[in-house]
């Protein structure tokens, strides 16, 4: 096995090497408490992201293969842009113990067509239960979902499946910074010992642990499809879907603020599945591409960086001349990132932090 290693740490990727074979297979160490060499994986895999060579590749089949497909399927598309980072898969078998969901010809990253639909069936029994929806009963472990006619007909039940159909939500080639996808992003375990259940309780002296993975931008094409005479479902479905990626998020994290996504105004026909692309949807909307690009470059900061650059940004968030809903997502990402930073409980008296957080509020007082 040692042999083996030695011969892995000696291939060098090429222009076309596969991101997720690469990520998957050719770390350098694999020892337990080896952040170094789990670090220098993802920063290959993220430069690997960035070849001109791989990118070229995938986007002739998204535009000539994916495309085409989902027309023939009659899917209606519409276009779902990130607000900030998205990690799907982050639980998933890997060599680095922080997984992401790749294409696996490809190498790309994207939403399983799975994930999607159990998100916006999460989305009904959390929010619309007591509607005609459906209802949950019952208590603790006996509780249980009794599911409405228009349930069915979306997800299906036990006997049948529904009459839509959730198709993979593939990256967008371009539409993010030079065409790069993925991100090395980075989550710090204060308080080891204790997660692990030892008996040790979290104190202030205990060392940190970065973990390192690898997390997702940019914009992933969302197409639905119905059985013949149910057309008018995939717009009510695209309408759960819109709420529920943008209020709940999809993937890992979301309660860090991770998976928050927004779907683009109108859906589009099969025949026109091609039409939405990143280049005409900033053309259309330029203060929800200037609020985009914003919002990954207050992401892009390291911890290190927050106390010296945040201001920066609070002071370009206030030259905002956008809508108070588009201001108040780069609020949020500014205020998400001081507190993964650590610096929530410093800042929590500054002016600049009370104005970020009153924004939020719809009448414009701190709650």
């Amino acid at each position: 096995m040692s042999t083996r290693r030695i011969h892995i740490t000696q291939v060098k990727p090429t222009p076309t090497t596969h991101v997720g074979l690469w990520l998957d297979k050719y770390i350098s160490e694999q020892k337990r408490d080896d952040t170094a060499s789990r670090r220098d994986l993802v920063e290959e895999v993220v430069n690997m992201s960035r070849n001109p060579d791989n990118q070229y590749l995938y986007k002739q089949f998204y535009e000539s293969r994916w495309v085409n497909t989902l027309a023939a399927h009659g899917a209606r598309c519409r276009e779902a842009h990130t607000l900030g980072r998205m990690v799907i898969g982050l639980g998933d078998e890997s060599v680095l113990e922080t997984s992401v969901t790749l294409h696996r010809t490809y190498g790309v990253p994207y939403i399983p067509g799975s994930a999607l639909k159990g998100l916006a069936a999460m989305f009904v029994r959390t929010r619309l239960a007591g509607t005609e929806w459906g209802e949950c009963i019952g208590q603790g472990q006996a509780k249980q979902w009794v599911a409405g006619q228009p349930y069915n007909v979306v997800f299906g039940d036990t006997e049948q499946a529904g009459y839509v159909t959730f198709f993979d939500a593939l990256y967008v080639p371009g539409s993010e910074h030079n065409g790069q996808a993925l991100w090395p992003d980075v989550i710090t375990v204060h308080h080891t010992d204790y997660y692990q259940g030892k008996d040790a309780p979290p104190a202030d002296w205990d060392s940190p642990t970065p973990i390192p993975f690898l997390s997702a931008t940019g914009n992933y094409l969302i197409a639905l499809a119905a059985q013949p005479g149910c057309d008018a479902w995939v717009n009510l479905t695209f309408d759960l879907l819109g709420h529920a990626l943008r209020e709940l998020g999809i993937g890992a994290k979301t309660s860090s603020g991770y998976g928050r996504m927004e779907l683009t105004s109108a859906a589009q026909d099969a025949d026109d599945c091609s039409v939405p692309t990143h280049s005409q949807e900033a053309a259309l909307d330029p203060d929800q591409q200037q609020v985009t690009d914003l919002i990954h470059r207050i992401q892009s900061l390291s911890h290190k960086q927050v106390a010296g650059e945040l201001n920066k940004f609070v002071q370009e968030w206030r030259q905002l001349t956008v809508s108070e809903t588009l201001k108040r997502q780069v609020a949020q990402a500014i205020l998400d990132k001081n507190r993964q930073a650590g610096r929530e409980k410093k800042t929590a008296e500054k002016n600049w932090y009370q104005e970020l957080v009153a924004s939020l509020t719809t009448d414009g007082e701190i709650g």
